[in-house]
């Protein structure tokens, strides 16, 4: 079976229209927000008489009271708008537009993949997160602000590829080094607990898979005898600083069995992977 050139058009100009109906939705997504606390509309969506609706997380708080007509707002779900959410993919920019990153996530309540993950422009958090509560980009505007903002301490900086002497105090917590070569930070701490100390090293970075990746290598000694060691290929990269011990321990280790004090003397070495 053909089809005519008549009824070709006639398939093209519903498919045209179709495609000026998605646009449309796609240019108003306030039509896909809850009207009482404004956030991105989930299954199920409840609605009054007069077919006002409301979120799942809004509905049990409106004493089965409509806050736009004072209709009842029971247990009546509206079936159409849960048909265009299961219907519809609407995306918005990413919430990291404006800082540069031209993609473009799910509209919704959900953190995207894409922002937990995969945006190199994700924001992450100073290091001296103790007396500082900034975010900004990982390279320039968190470089900028550290520079402006905090002392920098005797020792942070280093050369990649060349193994250097580290002194800590255990009870410091965090050490801060940097780089000329690279506006990004480097995060060395220690975690500790009954049984020793716990010794890691992080990159402050989104995880995104175009971040460059370095590795670490680290050891502790004492009067030249080394007594612990530790070094990964692939340099663990965090947003935000946390004082918790790493669930997954992997790092080095120092039990109290080999601590001389408490002060911590090591060797690292940061690469490019």
């Amino acid at each position: 079976m053909t089809c005519s050139s008549e009824d070709r058009n006639g398939l093209r100009n519903i498919q045209s229209q179709k495609r000026q109906r998605q646009a449309d939705v796609l240019l108003d997504r306030d039509v896909l927000d809850c009207p009482v606390c404004y956030e991105p509309l989930a299954i199920p969506v409840y609605q009054c008489d007069m077919g006002h609706v409301a979120c799942h997380i809004c509905w049990p708080r409106l004493n089965n009271k409509c806050p736009l007509c004072a209709l009842p707002i029971g247990n009546k779900r509206c079936r159409a708008m849960e048909s265009v959410l299961r219907s519809v993919t609407v995306t918005v920019p990413c919430p990291n537009a404006k800082l540069g990153c031209t993609k473009h996530v799910p509209y919704g309540r959900r953190v995207s993949n894409h922002e937990k993950k995969y945006c190199r422009f994700s924001l992450c958090s100073c290091p001296e997160i103790s007396e500082c509560n900034y975010t900004g980009s990982y390279s320039d505007g968190l470089f900028g602000h550290y520079m402006i903002s905090h002392p920098l301490k005797p020792g942070c900086f280093f050369s990649f590829g060349a193994p250097r002497h580290v002194r800590m105090p255990i009870n410091d917590k965090i050490f801060v080094l940097m780089t000329i070569e690279k506006k990004v930070f480097f995060v060395l701490q220690c975690f500790r607990e009954p049984k020793g100390v716990y010794v890691a090293v992080n990159c402050i970075a989104p995880l995104a898979p175009e971040v460059e990746k370095f590795s670490y290598r680290i050891s502790y000694s004492f009067q030249g005898r080394i007594y612990s060691h530790y070094e990964t290929p692939e340099m663990k990269r965090i947003q935000k600083v946390s004082f918790q011990t790493p669930q997954d321990k992997d790092c080095m280790f120092v039990s109290n069995s080999l601590l001389r004090g408490q002060v911590l003397e090591m060797k690292l070495c940061i690469s490019k992977s």
